[in-house]
């Protein structure tokens, strides 16, 4: 029988392009699958450029998000419209449904439209919503511990929806006629020129985007290396950004041709461009993802908010610039006042290592405070990064590792082939003295609270004051232990799951949710045990001993 899956994709160009390897891993795991995307409508046509789905399904989510808000119709109406719309995907009674938009609309709509196995955000019975599969609920934790995740939104879509497997490039079917539309907008001028560097200087946050300014003096630069034309890409939003970098061009004495297609082009005819392109130079933008598709390679400058290890290109053979700061990346939430990453980053670095990446120059030191690494996909199939020009923070470096290793494990239960970290972290010792001496003692207590306060809830009746009272000096123990773990990089991540863990809830009765948190802590603590364990293993091969095997992580 063919199996039949829906994904929930309804959030911008890059997320839809990063499900390249998912939906790669669904045709692998049930071959002759039938695979439907619903996405926003702005967006059907890049979905409509992924191989491997049969039908594209859009839907105006912005008109219906501006409709709710302006009560354009009342809430029977609008549930009526929306039964209309999803009856024949009720009907098509799908086996999986994958969702990979984290917001109560697309929660509702997966429990709506419901499967035997859902997977990512979905409405419980209440209205709460839950996370579904330890991958997608993985990505919901690690935005508390940014700097130490090393898993690209790529591998958590594939390993989410789907399951481990071999290592899968991005890949995007360009229609013929996209591609003689682009051979012939290019002009005369440009077409005669070997090497062509398409060139994005905007995005949609400025807060990712390096200066205008800068851009311009990078491709002057470039001109008097190498004889190169550019290709300027972008929305009409961008125009004025372009023109700052155009007028830089001018000032700082570039000569090269250009060709503008700003505003220009659909979604199709710009991915056949940068086919036609040797190089993207870039913010993290999701035209960077179809060149990334396009097989075009790409120069990433990987500024503000933006972490290239969660949404930085996929695969081999890019390359990403990051300033050395001890703030990179900034959190999503923060509105930088002097964004003083971007000045880290200098002109000439990025001209030359545009250059390296055309295969023109060898790999430039960094004079500025930047840091450049390289692409590559790992040992356990999965894409990586690998530092080429710069330093990365001891601490963070090792931890990253780490907990790569540690989840990779954990929610495979297969060992990973990965690198491990060498020696033990810097800080080994003060963290395995909190870790033994305090955390541990007091989520093993919790957990110990926690069973007591669910054999109190399956009394009946319900001793509700006994129940109150062990539960306010249950939380109040709870948040100290919590203080304590949220600020060292050995603890935050398996604490960061616990609080989830937590609130993912969607028990029934008073006695049930109390089983679920008795379960929570008592992964806490089984997690908190583990990695003591490794720990206690990486000191003894800093010190030269031999290191004791350790059992795959728990799930």
């Amino acid at each position: 029988m063919t199996r039949q899956v829906l994904i929930l994709n309804i959030t911008r160009m890059g997320d839809l392009v990063q499900m390249g390897a998912l939906l790669s891993r669904l045709h692998q795991e049930w071959p002759g699958a039938s695979v439907d995307v619903i996405v926003d409508q702005r967006f059907a046509s890049v979905a409509s450029l992924l191989p491997g789905i049969r039908h594209v399904i859009a839907y105006d989510f912005h008109a219906l998000i501006d409709e709710t808000r302006a009560r354009v119709k009342d809430v029977v109406a609008f549930y009526r419209d929306m039964e209309l719309w999803t009856k024949r995907l009720v009907e098509t009674r799908y086996d999986r449904i994958i969702n990979l938009t984290f917001d109560r609309r697309s929660a509702l709509l997966a429990g709506y439209i419901d499967a035997p196995d859902i997977r990512g955000v979905v409405s419980a019975s209440d209205g709460t919503l839950v996370v579904r599969n330890p991958w997608l609920s993985y990505f919901t934790d690690c935005h508390a511990f940014r700097k130490l995740n090393r898993f690209n939104l790529v591998d958590i879509y594939a390993l989410g929806g789907s399951g481990p497997g071999p290592a899968v490039s991005l890949s995007l079917h360009v229609p013929r006629e996209a591609v003689e539309w682009a051979t012939a907008f290019l002009q005369p001028e440009l077409q005669k020129v070997r090497t062509r560097i398409a060139v994005q200087v905007g995005a949609s946050d400025v807060m990712k985007a390096w200066r205008p300014e800068y851009f311009g003096q990078t491709l002057a630069c470039l001109s008097r290396r190498s004889a190169v034309g550019f290709l300027l890409i972008g929305t009409t939003e961008e125009t004025a950004a372009m023109e700052q970098a155009k007028a830089a061009y001018r000032a700082a004495g570039g000569t090269a041709p250009w060709c503008e297609a700003l505003g220009r082009t659909t979604v199709a005819q710009l991915t056949a461009l940068l086919t036609q392109c040797q190089l993207l130079l870039t913010n993290d933008t999701g035209p960077m993802h179809l060149a990334v598709g396009a097989g075009t390679p790409v120069v990433d400058l990987s500024v503000g908010h933006v972490n290239f290890w969660e949404t930085g290109p996929y695969g081999k053979g890019h390359w990403v610039v990051q300033p050395e700061l001890v703030c990179a990346p900034c959190g999503f939430d923060m509105v930088c006042p002097h964004q003083a990453c971007k000045d880290q980053v200098l002109c000439e670095d990025v001209a030359a290592l545009c250059l390296h990446a055309l295969g023109t120059r060898p790999l430039p030191e960094c004079r500025g405070g930047a840091r450049i690494y390289e692409s590559t996909v790992d040992e356990d199939g999965l894409g990586s990064f690998r530092l080429r020009r710069g330093r990365d923070d001891a601490s963070t470096d090792w931890y990253g590792l780490f907990w790569r290793r540690f989840w990779y494990e954990t929610f495979t239960n297969s060992p990973s082939l990965a690198a491990a970290p060498q020696g033990a972290p810097p800080d080994c010792e003060a963290a395995s003295r909190t870790l033994q001496e305090l955390l541990v003692p007091a989520v093993t207590d919790l957990l110990a609270a926690s069973a007591t306060l669910h054999s109190l809830c399956r009394r009946h009746p319900v001793p509700v004051r006994e129940v109150q009272r062990l539960h306010a000096e249950l939380q109040t123990r709870q948040q100290a232990a919590v203080a304590v773990a949220m600020t060292m990089p050995l603890l935050a991540p398996v604490t960061a799951a616990f609080l989830r863990e937590v609130h993912n809830n969607d028990a029934e009765g008073l006695a049930q949710m109390a089983r679920r948190h008795f379960e929570a802590y008592r992964a806490w603590e089984g997690r908190l045990r583990l990695v003591a364990d490794r720990l206690r293993t990486a000191a003894e091969d800093g010190r030269g001993t031999a290191a004791r095997p350790t059992s795959l992580a728990m799930r």
